[in-house]
């Protein structure tokens, strides 16, 4: 289940993230940042969930003659993957709908880092790798992904 947490809510976390931070900069618009957020969010959660759900099923035709590896079935593959996305993509639009437009994007940053060096953190319970550098990787992966989208909306501005 670990594999499906992973691949939703850091996935889905850094996307919405990125978007947030484009629109946001590019536009200087809670409505459009809103939209865009939003529609990410959901759409990426069901993508996601139906990736695992189909790759999951394909590993699971794949291994007829080999050992099988413990994982989820394709349907709670599937489920758990849309669940930790939406969840994830969420976490950035939070700020949104309570605050500022400039105040949102600082606190959706924030809010974002801490929660994918936590998600980082929590994998080292079951890898035993280190806490910090897991949790560093997930927030520089993030970051790579956040900051050529705000070098997008910066040079695309249309506000």
């Amino acid at each position: 289940m670990l594999r499906e947490i992973l691949m939703g809510a850091q996935d889905n976390l850094t996307n919405v993230l990125a978007v947030v931070l484009g629109v946001s900069i590019g536009s200087g618009q809670a409505a459009l940042v809103a939209l865009a957020g939003l529609s990410a969010a959901v759409a990426e959660a069901i993508s996601m969930g139906g990736v695992l759900y189909t790759a999951t099923h394909a590993e699971l035709d794949m291994e007829t003659e080999a050992p099988r590896v413990d994982r989820l079935p394709p349907w709670a593959a599937g489920t758990v993957t849309f669940a930790a996305a939406l969840l994830g993509g969420l976490v950035p639009l939070a700020p949104f709908a309570v605050l500022p437009v400039g105040q949102a994007l600082v606190a959706a940053l924030v809010i974002s880092v801490i929660c994918l060096f936590g998600l980082g953190a929590w994998t080292t319970s079951v890898t035993g790798r280190s806490w910090w550098r897991d949790g560093l990787r997930l927030v520089l992966i993030a970051g790579a992904a956040a900051l050529a989208a705000a070098l997008i909306g910066s040079m695309l501005h249309v506000g």
